[in-house]
């Protein structure tokens, strides 16, 4: 939308950035490395706006090198700074407004009760694939090297190991891609919103 950073725009006084991180929170473990921020073409802006936050809310915030390229870049840089140790990586985008704490929680209790052999999870609202995407630490050690698939790749090679989770929740399609995206919104929520600056 216009050459801004998206995750800068505020609704109810608040970015959407903040709104996510706030939501994110209560799920964190207690290393900062367990949150990560993957930053691109506005990476100056964001970084400022989240030195800002208190220092509960605060990830550690890593460049994409190459914002220009596909989203498998990103997810890679984010991929190889997170902690070694994390079990299950939770894909979050941050023009989701919707998002919240609980919904969070639902795709981890889901995916924890996945069936047998998935090791990736796509929630599914009335068709409609979404975010968070969830996978494990065998998915995770596959997506690192720069020579693997894409998450997508992966998931077109192994079908059998991805879980379609089929949810009533339209928090987990919801985005804000256009101005009219936007428009919508602030109509059916009654947000306040501006652009920063």
């Amino acid at each position: 939308m216009g050459g801004i950073a998206k995750c800068l725009l505020e609704l109810n006084g608040k970015t959407l950035l903040e709104r996510l991180l706030t939501h994110v929170q209560p799920l964190r473990g207690k290393a900062r490395h367990d949150l990560v921020l993957v930053l691109g073409h506005h990476a100056h802006d964001v970084q400022a706006h989240v030195a800002r936050l208190p220092d509960a809310l605060a990830p550690l915030c890593v460049i994409n090198p190459r914002p220009e390229d596909d989203t498998s870049s990103s997810l890679r840089a984010g991929l190889r700074a997170l902690a070694h140790d994390v079990e299950r990586v939770v894909v979050l985008l941050a023009d989701q407004p919707l998002i919240d704490t609980a919904d969070v929680q639902a795709a981890l209790e889901a995916f924890d009760a996945r069936p047998a052999g998935a090791r990736v999870q796509v929630p599914r609202v009335h068709g409609q694939p979404g975010h968070p995407v969830v996978f494990d630490a065998h998915v995770r050690a596959a997506l690192i090297d720069p020579l693997q698939p894409s998450l997508r790749q992966w998931r077109a090679a192994h079908p059998e190991s991805v879980h379609l989770w089929d949810v009533d929740n339209p928090h987990y399609t919801r985005d804000l891609d256009t101005p009219q995206d936007l428009d919508a919104l602030a109509r059916e929520t009654r947000w306040s919103w501006r652009w920063p600056g």
